[in-house]
């Protein structure tokens, strides 16, 4: 499947910005591997022009893929490769993409969040300012129902971290085998009865033409009043007005936002001031160096060894 190098060295163009990765991979030592590192863009291009193999953050190379005449496969160091999809039309090299390494950061995030309004974190916190002796009434997360969109390797962690709290599972995704951890499974014919049971939706779903706008126009008015909805998925799951939409004529109580259509979110958002509302920029997971070059330095050795690679995303679904 793939060229032999034996009798020479793998260049492996990298380019990202996350934190201490080409340090990882330098300390790695791996064998028969020359690393190029690249910040710059035009560097970057030039660089482009021999790259067989590349790691990258898709942001930063999208747009230059049609000078790469010689790429074979680019390793994503993001678990989302929609930028590769809406900004080049190449489809002609393999494509693999994290996968394992941001589930339970998201996780974290997600029932941080809940946990915090639950407990009334915010409103306890401000009554301590007052010196104010207040206690707040709560309510238990076994008590509580949490809708997921998308049931991938992030929406099947967030269900196994949930569960330890006792929390009832519904989950929403194309197939309809059942899941671990899941009480109830939905496919997205069945959309409106999916939205009526959690008092929390978290989004995890991809970039794809069937996701972008899933939820758009009355898509959550058939949500509880009372529900809370996450985004840490893709950010144009939804269109801003049918979200501000939703909260101002409460088919939903409010919503935790890590993610939008357009980044970082413009300054004149009505969003910023929805009461409900909490906004985040883009934080439910960072890429850890370790975990990302634990993928990347497996599937270097796929390469090398002629073996088929770890996380392959498909072309026609679009993950």
């Amino acid at each position: 499947m793939w060229a032999n190098h034996s009798e020479g060295r793998l260049r492996v163009l990298l380019v990202t910005r996350v934190s201490g990765l080409e340090e990882e991979l330098v300390n790695r030592a791996l064998p028969g591997i020359d690393l190029q590192r690249t910040k710059k863009e035009p560097d970057t291009l030039k660089a482009l022009a021999d790259a067989e193999v590349v790691v990258a953050d898709p942001v930063l190379v999208a747009h230059l893929l049609d000078q790469a005449t010689r790429l074979k496969w680019l390793q994503s160091t993001y678990a989302g490769v929609d930028t590769l999809f809406t900004s080049c039309s190449r489809r002609d090299y393999v494509l693999t993409r994290m996968k394992g390494v941001f589930g339970p950061l998201m996780a974290e995030y997600t029932l941080g969040h809940i946990l915090s309004r639950e407990r009334h974190l915010p409103e306890l916190y401000r009554y301590q300012q007052d010196r104010k002796w207040k206690p707040a009434r709560y309510r238990r997360l076994s008590e509580l129902v949490l809708g997921i969109l998308g049931m991938g390797d992030i929406g099947q962690e967030l269900a196994r971290a949930a569960k330890v709290f006792g929390m009832t599972i519904w989950g929403l995704r194309t197939r309809r085998e059942s899941l671990p951890h899941v009480d109830r499974l939905f496919t997205p014919d069945q959309l409106a009865d999916f939205l009526s049971g959690p008092d929390y939706l978290v989004n995890v779903l991809p970039s794809t033409p069937a996701t972008r706008g899933f939820l758009s126009g009355e898509g959550l008015k058939a949500c509880r009043s009372s529900a809370v909805f996450i985004n840490i998925g893709r950010g144009d799951v939804i269109d801003e007005d049918s979200l501000v939409r939703a909260i101002q004529e409460e088919w939903i109580a409010g919503a935790v936002l890590d993610v939008f259509p357009e980044e970082p979110l413009r300054p004149d958002s009505p969003l910023w001031a929805l009461p409900g509302v909490t906004i985040t920029p883009h934080v439910a997971a960072f890429g850890w160096a370790k975990d990302i070059a634990d993928i990347i330095e497996a599937n270097l050795v796929h390469y090398q060894s002629g073996e088929p690679l770890d996380h392959l995303v498909d072309w026609k679904r679009g993950y």
